[in-house]
């Protein structure tokens, strides 16, 4: 277990280090509509699922995923993740809606996410997705994403469980933005 941890921190550091050099992170918002990002992910399945599936998680490096904000705290997200380094087949393709409670300008953005996804793993399954997450902005074009899905798969797909989804990792905003607001820039 200490050796899966310790594979996961250095697989973790190593994407943080080449995201910081490659690109500037931040929030998407009405001024600042297309976000890119990179995260560690895994699908955690119960350990009765584990057995019968290999293992009760199948770590994902790296998930990518881009964001459009499109109106009144809304933004669409479409991701894509594989098991690059787990002895587990797991892929995912996801989309999700989210909502911010129009706090899309801020320097910590909370959110609510629904959507689907579609699971390679043995079989293609549709899953639904609910969740929630917050991005923190640390510079003008950089930030950290927490984001924590649960996966909803029907009883009637026998080829996937339903399953938690959380990940980690870093986000670039395409146009910088202010992380220190002055009065008269804020919406009344």
């Amino acid at each position: 277990m200490i050796n899966r941890y310790t594979m996961f921190l250095k697989r973790f550091f190593t994407i943080l280090l080449l995201f910081a050099f490659v690109l500037n992170s931040i929030a998407q918002h009405e001024k600042s509509e297309w976000v890119i990002g990179t995260s560690l992910a895994f699908a955690k399945f119960t350990d009765f699922q584990g057995t019968i599936l290999g293992g009760s998680i199948v770590e994902q490096s790296p998930r990518i995923n881009v964001t459009k904000y499109l109106f009144n705290a809304f933004s669409a997200d479409i991701g894509f993740s594989t098991a690059a380094f787990d002895t587990q087949s797991y892929s995912t393709f996801d989309g999700v809606l989210r909502y911010d409670f129009g706090t899309s300008s801020s320097n910590r953005v909370p959110y609510l996410l629904l959507g689907g996804s579609y699971v390679v793993a043995e079989e293609t399954t549709p899953t639904l997705n609910i969740g929630a997450g917050t991005t923190f902005w640390v510079k003008p074009n950089y930030g950290i994403n927490l984001q924590f899905m649960y996966k909803f798969s029907e009883d009637r797909f026998e080829s996937q469980y339903s399953h938690f989804y959380p990940s980690i990792g870093f986000v670039y905003s395409f146009k910088s933005r202010n992380l220190n607001p002055r009065l008269w820039d804020r919406k009344h």
